[in-house]
């Protein structure tokens, strides 16, 4: 994947030990729950060799995570360790939410170097948080020509500091060697590649829908063009269902999942045609209002930054809420693009699980960081 992951050797000094083989587990820490993978290669071919969801204190969406929470992520990360046996590793792991800013950019054309020691003066403009709060890295994509002038088209990756060392911290803490520090849409690409290689061809969009938020990502012909996190999330249509009902948390989530959003011929067949109904209009104003609009949005920001005419191919959903019951077949009808659930599992070999299995696309960012290896480079620097 074209993308740029984050080299965190310049931003947590020297490694203790620097990784040259074996596996790298991935943790994917969540607002409610942490995902785990790790992936054994045997030839050409993967195997999830380690896995688990694991519910953590939910910190606010938008929010940092208190010590409190950060404190009871670990000690549930590290028990799922010891049941595990595993004692130790190396690991990566990503960051996402407001405190990353992903961005297409234009720099005048100059060499590697030149970017690399003027790159916070070049990207100040574009950062909306104080330069020297942040880490950033680029990945240049081509060079062309504007107004007579040459130029350099890039992605700007920048994340706030204590977000950044926060992660490296709760890494160690449960025992990994931070390896890698990737940015979740990229991740997602990531093992979607894995699993297409011909994705490359036509232009995809991602929405990796949380309990939090939804990171919306664009790829042209396999280059990241567009990553940007969205407030929708599973948790929000959880709430309009809760109160549309004036339920609490727990029973409008078992409506949501239940019913999902109900087609209108099934739900003339329906005994509690009525409660199907009202669960469907409340998720419909969630997907309508928070989701569809931001993703025209994307579509337009992207077709501006890119300059061509060649359409958005197909729409890719993974994360927990993928799941939401006929969300993919209202998205193809709203957006006329057709769009598939991703389960990261087809290409890589797996236990014969049925609660692996019906979460499978959850795992899409803990499988994409699994896939990382020695050698490859982070989504930011400190420079």
């Amino acid at each position: 994947m074209k993308a740029v992951p984050i080299n965190i050797k310049a931003i947590i000094g020297k490694l203790t030990a620097i990784h040259k083989g074996g596996d790298v587990i991935g943790v994917d820490f969540g607002r409610s729950s942490v995902k785990i993978a790790k992936l054994k290669k045997s030839g050409e071919k993967y195997a999830l060799a380690l896995y688990g969801t694991i519910p953590v204190t939910a910190a606010a969406a938008g929010a940092e995570p208190t010590e409190e929470e950060m404190d009871s992520t670990v000690k549930a990360v590290k028990n799922f360790f010891n049941s595990k046996a595993v004692k130790s590793g190396v690991g990566a792991v990503s960051v996402m939410g407001n405190f990353v800013i992903v961005r297409y950019v234009k720099f005048p054309k100059m060499s590697t170097d030149e970017l690399a020691k003027s790159l916070r003066f070049e990207a100040e403009e574009f950062i909306p948080f104080d330069i020297t709060d942040v880490y950033l890295s680029t990945e240049i994509i081509r060079d062309i020509e504007e107004e007579g002038q040459p130029k350099m088209e890039a992605i700007l990756v920048a994340a706030k500091k204590d977000i950044v060392d926060m992660r490296i911290s709760m890494m160690k803490r449960i025992g990994m060697d931070p390896l890698v520090i990737d940015v979740d849409g990229f991740c997602v690409t990531n093992v979607y590649e894995h699993c297409y290689p011909d994705f490359a061809d036509s232009n995809t969009m991602f929405l990796n829908i949380g309990a939090s938020m939804t990171t919306l990502t664009i790829a042209e012909h396999g280059t990241v063009r567009v990553v940007r996190d969205i407030p929708f999330s599973g948790n929000g249509l959880t709430n309009l269902v809760m109160n549309t009902f004036a339920s609490d948390f727990s029973q409008a989530e078992a409506l949501k999942r239940q019913y999902g959003i109900v087609p209108s011929a099934e739900m003339e067949t329906m005994s509690d045609a009525e409660t199907a109904e009202q669960v469907t209009s409340a998720l419909i104003q969630g997907v309508d209002e928070q989701l569809h609009v931001e993703m025209q949005r994307s579509i337009d920001y992207f077709n501006t930054i890119s300059g061509s005419s060649e359409e958005i191919s197909k729409i890719v959903l993974t994360g927990g809420g993928a799941m939401l019951k006929n969300l993919d077949k209202y998205l193809n009808r709203q957006m006329d693009i057709p769009v598939e659930i991703f389960n990261p599992l087809d290409y890589i070999e797996h236990p014969d699980d049925p609660e692996l299995l019906k979460n499978a696309s959850a795992y899409a960012v803990a499988i994409g960081l699994a896939l990382r290896k020695a050698g490859d480079s982070s989504a930011i620097r400190a420079v």
